[in-house]
């Protein structure tokens, strides 16, 4: 199947979701009703009418308050996955002992605005302070990961894998105590689309557990 072709059915799926989320907010502040976050969380799947996509499986979070369709499955009448904006959480290491690096890889497997768009990958130095919606995300200290192509380190290990280095982040954690440990944060995705500017945001919360 041409990319091409599922670039468009991806792109018109997507503007219908952030528009139905956007009219939804906009009547909740027009009746002054809602006084609580009253939106869908977890994953939702549309029908979808169309020869190549049969479903559209979406994640809904909940962002700074507001419904925020995250990441977005296209599957076919096989329910093989096809296509849409989605990552992939790789963890190097099967098990970090506590005073090991704990290392992490984001492969941001169907990206949004273009196969050839960079992203990178914002962590909170400090997990504690990050709220439960992501509100305050860009008022915290934040520890910036770009992609593998510009993160300025020679990577010879992935060198003659075809991996595409611009849609992967790769970095190390390292941390004081054991037990279970959270990972949050988000994934940007920057590129041009017919010549205009995007960036579109994938919110993430993974687990870590170190061992003793």
């Amino acid at each position: 199947m041409p990319k091409k072709t599922m670039r468009n059915i991806y792109i018109i799926i997507l503007c219908f979701l952030i528009l139905s989320c956007k009219s939804k907010n906009k009547k909740d502040l027009k009746d002054n009703v809602v006084k609580n976050y009253a939106g869908r969380t977890g994953t939702v799947t549309f029908n979808v009418a169309s020869d190549i996509v049969e479903d559209s499986i979406v994640e809904y979070l909940n962002i700074d308050g507001k419904e925020y369709a995250n990441q977005i499955w296209l599957l076919n009448k096989q329910k093989d996955t096809i296509g849409g904006n989605y990552y992939q959480t790789i963890k190097i290491d099967d098990t970090t002992a506590l005073g090991e690096v704990a290392r992490l890889r984001f492969y941001l497997k169907e990206p949004t605005i273009s196969y050839n768009s960079d992203m990178y990958v914002l962590l909170p130095l400090d997990d504690k302070e990050l709220k439960e919606d992501y509100s305050n995300l860009f008022q915290i200290k934040l520890d910036t990961f770009p992609s593998l192509i510009n993160d300025g380190i020679p990577h010879p290990e992935l060198s003659k894998l075809d991996f595409p280095f611009h849609h992967i982040s790769e970095f190390g954690l390292e941390y004081q105590t054991a037990g279970n440990k959270k990972v949050r944060g988000v994934i940007i995705e920057r590129g041009k689309l017919n010549e205009k500017r995007y960036e579109r945001r994938l919110f993430f919360d993974e687990n870590l557990y170190i061992v003793e």
